[in-house]
């Protein structure tokens, strides 16, 4: 473990004072092109990157020089969380910030929140120091207690579903948004879970997998008892597609994320029914995305499931069917990838260094200098194709000869002879 990491862990107290002191020392910094970059969906594109989407943390927005692996989980997404607040903010203000400035917006964005059980309230109130108390929230905000397993105890430090909706509200607040967070996670979670309910019960019934998973939605939720038993009633006799329209709240990045949740539910279990997909296209439009919105969010889903695998997505985790839906999923990716082909290799050919890089990569290993160029070139020409996002993900680099292999067209003509001539010796076999 770096020497770094020995006095630095998102789990221990003064943990964000200590992140702004190595910003400050410049053990890891803040990229002004991405904060100054014009793009509108950039927050949700950077946040599928880093899995924060799903309630996972795949990587870091701006301390990816720390040692992820010496943190847990709980630790982990309680880090993103507060880098992609951060990021959210200073994208806004399109100017440096201190510790003391973003920490009291947070406060107030928070206010009246003050977490979900007695010890944190305790923590909270016995905080004498404005960052421990954001600390104790952060911490609140990252882990729920559910037993969505259907096991007669409570599971603790499963992941909060829902945690991307703290940055969407964010937004929302620094925008003139004057609700309590509250009231707003609120009907913000309850316009989601209608939507997951919606496109779960296409049949007229919920699959036991797909009960356990709303049973999760549920639990992050954490709604009053009163709004938990009208959502488990709901999960039994679904709801009607004019009640639907009635209570989804209005905001294009979360009828994005309601449109990705209601694909990703329906993925996790099994390979989506032409009538299952109808319903999914109703529920877009219910949420006012047209059909390129609809295509970009499944795409970009895929591209993100496609990578994780079945081993790291809550959803696939509880999921008997999940490494046949992965693969599933997997191969649709694939055929993404296909169908941009022209584009990608379009797009490629205009940029002579990352040709020249991946040229070279058909012959010998890229230095860790180089790689990191390529994957600087791809950032480029993915951001107006976000369904290939994959590559920008840690490891993505390793994908590479996926690429090749696609966009033949790339590879120099005496690698291409080899290859012939080894599959012809194959094929001889």
């Amino acid at each position: 473990m770096s020497s770094t990491n020995l006095d630095f862990s998102p789990g221990s107290k003064n943990w964000i004072a200590k992140f702004f002191e190595l910003l400050d020392r410049g053990v890891f910094g803040i990229d002004d092109d991405l904060i100054h970059q014009k793009e509108s969906n950039l927050t949700h594109f950077i946040s599928h990157q880093t899995g924060l989407i799903y309630g996972t943390s795949k990587s870091f927005i701006f301390s990816n020089t720390l040692d992820k692996k010496s943190f847990n989980p709980d630790e982990q997404l309680q880090l993103l969380l507060f880098e992609t607040l951060l990021f959210t903010y200073i994208r806004k203000q399109q100017k440096p910030t201190t510790a003391k400035a973003f920490t009291d917006i947070l406060l107030s964005f928070y206010k009246g929140y003050e977490g979900a059980n007695l010890i944190d309230r305790i923590k909270y109130k016995t905080s004498s120091q404005a960052t421990n108390q954001l600390e104790v929230l952060l911490a609140s905000r990252v882990g729920i207690k559910s037993s969505f397993l259907g096991a007669n105890y409570w599971l603790n430090h499963l992941s909060n579903a829902f945690i991307f909706l703290d940055v969407i509200l964010f937004r929302a607040f620094l925008e003139g948004e004057q609700a309590p967070f509250v009231d707003n996670y609120q009907r913000y979670t309850s316009s989601v879970l209608n939507g997951l309910i919606y496109v779960a019960l296409v049949d007229g019934k919920v699959e036991e997998k797909e009960r356990k998973i709303l049973k999760h939605f549920i639990a992050s939720a954490a709604l009053p008892l009163a709004l938990k038993k009208r959502y488990n009633e709901r999960i039994k006799v679904g709801i009607p597609f004019k009640l639907l329209q009635q209570e989804l709240v209005k905001d294009e990045l979360l009828a994005q994320i309601t449109f990705e949740f209601g694909h990703l539910l329906l993925q996790s279990t099994h390979v989506i029914a032409p009538r299952e997909r109808q319903k999914l296209e109703a529920l877009g439009s219910a949420l006012d995305l047209n059909t390129a919105q609809m295509l970009l969010s499944e795409e970009m889903c895929l591209a993100f499931i496609s990578q994780s695998g079945p081993k790291e997505l809550l959803v696939y985790k509880q999921s008997t069917e999940a490494s046949f839906a992965f693969k599933e999923t997997s191969k649709r990716w694939l055929r993404i990838i296909g169908r941009n082909r022209d584009r990608l290799l379009t797009e490629m050919r205009e940029s002579k260094d990352l040709m020249a890089l991946l040229q070279k990569s058909t012959k010998e290993d890229l230095s860790p200098e180089e790689k990191e160029q390529v994957k600087a070139q791809f950032y480029d020409i993915l951001k107006s194709m976000p369904s290939l996002a994959l590559f920008l993900l840690p490891g993505g680099s390793l994908l590479l000869p996926i690429v090749m292999k696609l966009v033949p067209e790339l590879i120099p003509s005496a690698f291409k002879v080899n290859e012939v001539e080894k599959k012809h010796t194959e094929d001889e076999l």
